[in-house]
């Protein structure tokens, strides 16, 4: 099994850098390693300064990138789910094929379809490691949540399609395709939550010296620890001398709770991959992979 490491942090603070930083660093020690970001305002093409238009690429050895979109997520979902929700849909109402489309369109779908993408990504490929960026603060919290309802609420969407269809006149026919689909769609949200939660996944947080990250940083770092997510370090990045004191307050909140680690400022972002291959330092190094690989 590879093991999935992911950052998370709200918008600007340079997850998407640190993590194509970890990626391509652990590429060039000799691990077989596939970067995906789910950010929704990409940016992983201009970190890496590689074309990501068409995906997934391998940009230099050892180190395959694909970049998602919202729109190329909404066609995914509709290759791998279209069909079953359109033949589950028009068993309980007369509707026609349009219904992908809309369903495609509905709310928390393409959070929803963005765990499962990843969760298939890392349980098919021929990779080591895993670097997931995932959406920004807001879009990754609410992915969380949306898949915790999707498998709480699926156990009883069999019940539902019973009492509304009355199928069971239709099971002792063996007409029974429908539950059959809807059982395998809770089975597969219980395996996608329980990959969340398992050994294999080391989640990051990415946060900046300012009072208003370190407000968020807490938000994240409960909702993580409410739905059990291993959380193993806290990358406070562009530290510089102007803001040790709120440097401190994240040391007197998180140092006993993880791994603290902090990226000076720099004078401007690094972008392709020789900039990037050069971002952490040897100590830096050392104490982020030991964090999120080998404890």
């Amino acid at each position: 099994m590879p093991v999935l490491v992911s950052f998370w942090g709200k918008g600007g603070v340079g997850k998407t850098t640190l993590s194509s930083a970890f990626a391509l660093r652990l590429a060039q020690k000799g691990f077989r390693v596939y970067l995906i970001s789910t950010d929704f305002v990409p940016s992983l093409s201009d970190v890496l300064d590689v074309d990501l238009s068409d995906g997934p690429k391998e940009v230099s050895r050892g180190l395959i990138v694909e970049q998602l979109t919202e729109e190329k997520i909404v066609e995914l979902w509709k290759e791998r789910f279209g069909e079953e929700v359109y033949r589950v849909a028009s068993s309980i109402f007369p509707v026609d094929r349009e219904i992908i489309d809309y369903v495609a369109r509905a709310p928390g779908i393409v959070e929803e379809f963005t765990l499962y993408y990843v969760w298939h990504r890392f349980s098919t490929m021929n990779v080591d490691v895993v670097v997931w960026d995932t959406m920004a603060t807001g879009g990754g919290i609410r992915m969380l949540r949306i898949e915790k309802e999707f498998y709480d609420h699926l156990g009883e969407a069999a019940k539902l399609y019973l009492k509304v269809k009355g199928v069971l006149d239709k099971i002792r026919r063996g007409e029974s395709e429908p539950l059959v689909l809807i059982e395998s769609w809770r089975r597969l949200a219980e395996d996608v939550f329980s990959f969340l939660r398992s050994k294999e996944h080391r989640a990051v947080l990415v946060s900046r010296p300012l009072r208003i990250d370190l407000n968020v940083a807490r938000k994240i770092y409960a909702e993580l620890k409410d739905t059990g997510i291993p959380l193993k370090a806290l990358i406070v990045n562009m530290v510089s001398n102007q803001n040790k004191d709120i440097l401190l307050s994240f040391e007197e909140e998180f140092k006993s709770k993880l791994g603290l680690i902090t990226i000076p400022q720099r004078d401007s972002s690094p972008l392709g991959l020789d900039a990037l291959s050069q971002l952490f330092s040897p100590e830096v190094w050392n104490m982020l992979q030991e964090l999120v690989l080998f404890s």
